[in-house]
């Protein structure tokens, strides 16, 4: 088909040319409007074609096309949010199809890879078991360099502190347990324990980095609500013994150790307990007067420096002594009576409570915390606290020395 060069110049109205801009008769003009006139014309013979389906059908390929890559720049943002919170899951053993009831996850983290950036600190997700918190918290920036080295929590260089704590009377522990490059964010576990979180509703803390154990950065505060848990129990009559060779498990390496008779203390378990944190056990010892009896304990000799100063409320020395070994006899007996005890559950499965990956370097220990007097009455406490939460719906046991204690089911507990 012949064409004009003329009908190039359709466009062209004015008579002068700006020789400092874009000409409209530069070859990037002409080749563009010559462009246009070819796409007209190839539309025109499609309509005419019955071409209207195929034009309908290219543009549903272009938005879908379009639609496909704004849902990949979506799932790019929110997978960094999803990975922290599958680490959190991952690392508490919670299963993300059914969540136990102690689980709280936040939706507030739901925001994209560039928001995520601007955003220092975010609670993720808690786990909250009656003297129990563990809070996953998103931080950033934090760089890579220094996130390898807060991973392996156990270097001064760089560490996760606390400072400050709206809890009085708790005690805490944190850790890095994921860390993702790209937003340059750090999953936080901020683990808090004590009689305390029972009476409170809310934990405000502000999460700490610190250098060669020097402040460095500051996050927070950062409010963590304590939701509700719940517990199951069963009273049970477990006899322990305390006698001259837990004593001596006590007293270890320490010079002089004291005539100790051949004495057989007598106490016993009356109750278990187990929450989604931890088990408890509930113990009834002889008093402190009578133990010291017992074992002789009064005997203890106590060298003190006369020159050295004493702390409010440790001047009777040789006292706090004997009470400490009060309260060491007993722990060293409990441990040994509950070697081999496990938790068994409804799918037939059990563990092994001395081999369940644990918080604490200890495997049954007293509360955290002030001592109360009830203690040196006779009415102990002992909890084992797991790494990861228990879930209630699925334990049906635990075994002691060979027998089977069953826990009531949930609907059973609350009925009672």
């Amino acid at each position: 088909m012949k064409r004009n060069i003329s009908d190039l110049l359709d466009a062209y109205i004015d008579e002068s040319v700006d020789l400092n801009g874009t000409s409209l008769l530069s070859s990037s003009r002409i080749k563009e409007l010559t462009l246009s006139r070819i796409n007209q014309k190839n539309t025109a013979t499609m309509l005419e074609q019955g071409g209207q389906g195929r034009i309908r059908k290219l543009l549903s390929r272009c938005l879908l096309i379009a639609a496909i890559i704004a849902l990949l720049c979506c799932i790019t943002a929110f997978a960094i949010v999803f990975s922290l919170r599958d680490a959190a899951r991952m690392d508490m053993g919670i299963s993300a199809e059914t969540p136990i009831p102690e689980w709280t996850e936040y939706n507030d983290v739901e925001k994209t890879a560039e928001e995520l950036k601007d955003v220092q600190v975010t609670l993720m997700s808690t786990m909250c078991a009656e003297e129990r918190l563990y809070a996953y918290i998103a931080i950033s920036p934090v760089p890579e360099q220094i996130a390898a080295i807060l991973a392996e929590n156990a270097s001064p260089e760089y560490e996760w502190d606390l400072s400050g704590m709206s809890t009085v009377g708790c005690t805490f522990h944190t850790e890095q347990t994921s860390y993702d490059p790209e937003t340059q964010t750090a999953l936080v576990k901020v683990f808090v324990y004590g009689e305390e979180l029972r009476q409170i509703e809310q934990v405000e803390l502000t999460l700490e980095l610190t250098h060669n154990l020097k402040p460095e950065e500051r996050y927070g505060p950062i409010v963590i609500p304590v939701t509700a848990s719940q517990m199951i129990s069963i009273p049970v009559d477990i006899p322990i013994e305390n006698t001259k060779a837990h004593f001596e498990a006590v007293w270890g390496l320490r010079p002089e150790m004291p005539d100790v008779p051949d004495y057989v203390s007598e106490g016993k378990i009356t109750q278990i307990a187990i929450c989604a944190g931890y088990i408890e056990l509930a113990l009834e010892t002889p008093g402190l007067s009578q133990w010291t009896t017992e074992s002789n304990a009064e005997q203890v000799k106590i060298q003190v420096d006369p020159e050295m100063p004493l702390a409010p409320g440790m001047e009777d020395i040789k006292g706090n002594f004997i009470r400490g070994l009060f309260r060491n006899n007993w722990t060293v007996s409990v441990n040994e009576a509950l070697q081999g005890a496990s938790v068994n559950y409804k799918d037939g499965t059990s563990d092994v409570i001395d081999e369940i990956p644990r918080n604490l370097a200890g495997i049954w220990l007293q509360p955290s915390g002030r001592t109360p007097d009830a203690v040196y009455e006779g009415k102990q406490r002992y909890q084992f606290t797991p790494k990861q939460a228990f879930d209630l719906s699925a334990v049906e046991s635990i075994t002691i020395d060979g027998t089977k204690y069953f826990f009531p089911t949930m609907m059973e507990e609350i009925d009672s």
